[in-house]
């Protein structure tokens, strides 16, 4: 209506004084409806909008890389395995540990269907039920190229995963439900897949040693590769993991491809250099052991 001349409707019984007036009062009603109109959507955005940062502020916010909204972080002792080949089922029992943490996985155990050491790392996603496991390093070395989509759904012990067309040495493909209990969900700040970069021993009778190491859920695994006494070995171990402010850790092994390493207990002095990198060192075989790590 601004910049138009109002349009007054025609009568010839109302004084011109009073037509006048009833237009300007017209005038001043639509400027007036618009302005509150206006105040009125002002004030409404203005809620919303404090609604909004009200509800960011409450809310913390998600990491899209390390955030898992399912089956959360920790250690898991394995209670029971089925097996399906060639439509044969077959029920297994084994000690078994696997570990997720910061986007990572790890797993070890005997493996009684190879008679060898079955222990694999690498990094994992949940997205909608599946855990996207993509292998990294596992018991013959570093790999790539794999990617295993593992349905797990939870439980009020742990979880249950089913991993289908699994394939082993020889063309083998099996089909496995596995069931898992919670050992533990606890937390350190060393807590993460690491790779050995140094190490540092008197020790004549190794070369070439290489070692992977998970930490999480108050756990770790271990797994070594190297050349003792000019054959080529390659070992496991698990157990619980404590540490102390002070960076003085005890790792209480329960099962190892070693036999005289299961239930021995192992004083391990170990600090984070940054988050990235951390050292430990023990003492073996009556020689002091240092080893450094870098994040995978």
């Amino acid at each position: 209506m601004c910049g138009e001349e109002p349009v007054l409707p025609y009568t010839s019984n109302i004084p011109v004084g009073m037509v006048t007036f009833i237009a300007i009062e017209s005038m001043l009603n639509i400027l007036f409806q618009r302005e509150t109109a206006m105040k009125l959507k002002s004030l409404f955005l203005a809620s919303v909008m404090a609604a909004l940062l009200g509800c960011s502020a409450d809310q913390p916010p998600i990491d899209a890389v390390t955030a898992n909204d399912g089956l959360p972080d920790g250690a898991y002792l394995i209670a029971g395995v089925t097996v399906t080949e060639n439509g044969e089922v077959s029920q297994y029992s084994r000690d078994q540990i696997k570990i997720y943490t910061n986007g990572r996985f790890m797993y070890a155990f005997n493996n009684a269907q190879t008679q060898g050491i079955d222990v694999g790392g690498g990094d994992a996603t949940w997205l909608n039920g599946v855990m996207v496991e993509v292998p990294r390093v596992n018991h013959n070395g570093p790999v790539s190229g794999y990617s295993f989509d593992v349905a797990i759904q939870q439980t009020d012990s742990g979880f249950e995963q089913t991993i289908l067309g699994m394939e082993y040495p020889g063309g083998r493909l099996l089909d496995m439900v596995e069931v898992w209990d919670t050992a533990s969900t606890s937390t350190s700040v060393f807590d993460g897949l690491w790779q050995m970069d140094v190490r540092e021993s008197n020790d004549p009778d190794t070369s070439a040693f290489s070692e992977t190491k998970m930490i999480g859920g108050g756990h770790f695994i271990w797994l070594q590769n190297a050349i003792y006494k000019g054959e080529a070995v390659k070992h496991f171990g698990y157990g619980t993991f404590a540490v102390d402010v002070d960076g003085n850790a005890v790792e209480t092994a329960m099962i190892s491809s070693m036999e005289d390493y299961e239930g021995t207990v192992n004083s391990v002095s170990i600090k984070m250099i940054d988050e990235d990198h951390f050292t430990q060192s023990f003492t073996f075989n009556g020689e002091l052991v240092t080893q450094s790590y870098s994040r995978m």
